[in-house]
């Protein structure tokens, strides 16, 4: 058996959470603390139950809000003992990826990631919006008639039948009312904010390139499945890092061929989805695969969830 975690990207997020992860191992409570520190701002009093939705009215509080989550599950996992020699993240959730494999540390990792965030609220505005069921080929059908109206792209391809698009405004509503009227698909806006992985995001990519280029990445002991390729990258350099983290910014993320290429290597592979909420959990069915899955979190009796996974 081989065991990979999941890191799950923005949408993996809501009230609360750090609350119950704190409860559930001490040691959350001092990385809150220390990242605190870190960042020179009260963490745990921004991400607090009584704050509500408000704690990620910014992108950059919603990147450094689940990038710590993920964190604290990673930390938690590993102090019941569970050790995992094969990881992947999707979008944000790369950067735990990065951490977990060691070709960075989590100090200059939640930094960059801060900036990363900040760089995404001052860039360029547009939609997102999740689609499905639908195939790829029929997706991109609506987005090139969509297009007429604006820049619209598939900026996530997530499994066989659920993508995420992003871009202007009114492209990615004419996008969407193509896929339920024509396909019967099922639609959500996830962002009325930020376009990420689209093309309009290249000059955030470029900026956020110049601060990259300050972290001192090292040699990951562990494989490294970069979002952008979906495939091992063998002995990665600083500069692989740098390239393929900028342009991850406003490229596609490649999910289901990652994933894929994780069964590949490793038929056996056990799926733990090391993160707030479900979504990289519920997105792997029989279907498509039939590897087991799990995920560590759960709304409700949430310490007994997390002990019978662990």
């Amino acid at each position: 058996m081989t065991l990979t975690l999941m890191f799950p990207g923005q949408s993996s997020r809501y009230p609360g959470m750090f609350d119950k992860l704190v409860a559930l191992h001490r040691d959350n409570g001092d990385l809150l603390a220390w990242a605190s520190d870190l960042l020179s701002r009260d963490l745990r009093a921004h991400y607090a139950l009584e704050v509500g939705e408000q704690a990620f009215a910014r992108n950059v509080d919603v990147q450094v809000g689940v990038f710590l989550a993920n964190h604290m599950y990673l930390q938690t996992l590993e102090a019941h003992g569970v050790i995992a020699e094969r990881s992947l993240g999707l979008s944000l959730g790369e950067w735990n990826h990065l951490v977990h494999i060691g070709a960075v540390s989590f100090a200059e990792a939640l930094r960059a990631v801060e900036v990363r965030g900040r760089l995404y609220d001052e860039g360029p505005r547009g939609w997102m919006a999740a689609i499905q069921p639908i195939a790829e080929d029929d997706l991109r059908e609506v987005v090139e008639a969509a297009g007429k109206l604006g820049p619209v792209e598939i900026v996530n391809l997530n499994s066989p039948r659920q993508h995420v698009i992003a871009g202007e405004q009114a492209a990615v509503e004419a996008a969407v009312e193509l896929a339920e009227d024509e396909h019967f698909a099922q639609t959500h806006i996830i962002d009325r904010n930020v376009p990420m992985h689209s093309s309009l995001f290249v000059p955030v990519g470029e900026r956020f390139a110049d601060y990259l280029r300050t972290l001192s990445f090292t040699a990951p002991r562990r494989p490294y499945l970069p979002n952008r390729l979906a495939t091992f990258i063998d002995q990665p350099g600083p500069a692989d890092f740098v390239e393929l983290l900028s342009s991850h910014v406003h490229a596609p993320v490649r999910w289901r061929e990652s994933v894929e290429a994780a069964t590949t290597a490793n038929p056996d592979t056990v799926f733990v989805e090391v993160g707030p909420m479900a979504v990289l959990h519920n997105l792997i069915h029989r279907k498509w695969l039939g590897n087991r899955k799990y995920r560590l979190d759960a709304r409700e009796d949430f310490e007994a969830h997390f002990a019978a996974v662990v």
